[in-house]
């Protein structure tokens, strides 16, 4: 999975737009944009930072599902 594709799921998971996704790493929704268009990418440490919050995300979202179901 490419990094601009690694945004949007992320952002798409989380349910949110760009402007409030961009809001959680102090950039405008115009950079997300970049982002997940692959004009450009994220400091290191924001990738960093997505990285764990999509491995929490992926957590919660596992924790939630009813039992029964896959």
């Amino acid at each position: 999975m490419t990094l601009a594709e690694e945004v949007r799921a992320l952002r798409a998971a989380l349910g949110e737009d760009t402007a409030t996704f961009g809001a959680r790493f102090r950039k405008s929704g115009r950079s997300i944009e970049d982002w997940e268009q692959g004009r450009r990418a994220p400091d290191a440490f924001v990738v960093d930072a997505m990285r764990a919050l999509a491995a929490k995300t992926k957590t919660r979202a596992t924790k939630k599902r009813p039992k029964g179901k896959a």
